[in-house]
């Protein structure tokens, strides 16, 4: 199954192939009027995430399974996401389908 939420951070603990398996993550900016004052709060950098003793998630992420705090995203409805497709950005981890209310 395609998930509908594709990572582009290829150094988060829970991308894989471009697919999340965090289970649930949260986008913050409550603030943000542009994409780049958005990002991942859910991001756990591989590297510093001992993966050895890290089991990991086993399902895919998709969109129902956002909590986002971009008050001002026209896809934020009651702290959820009702977006059809959302993308995270491989340079500093924010919603690139952030859009301005």
């Amino acid at each position: 199954m395609q998930s509908n939420l594709t990572c582009l951070d290829n150094n988060c603990a829970f991308n894989k192939c471009g697919s999340c398996y965090a289970s649930h993550i949260k986008v913050e900016g409550f603030d943000a009027y542009v994409t780049p004052e958005t990002y991942c709060d859910s991001f756990r950098d591989s590297s510093s995430l001992n993966v050895s003793n890290y089991a990991g998630e086993t399902s895919l992420t998709f969109t129902q399974n956002i909590s986002c705090s971009a008050s001002n995203c026209r896809y934020n409805f009651s702290g959820g996401c009702g977006a059809s497709h959302v993308q995270i950005n491989i340079e500093n981890d924010s919603c690139e389908t952030f859009q301005t209310k």
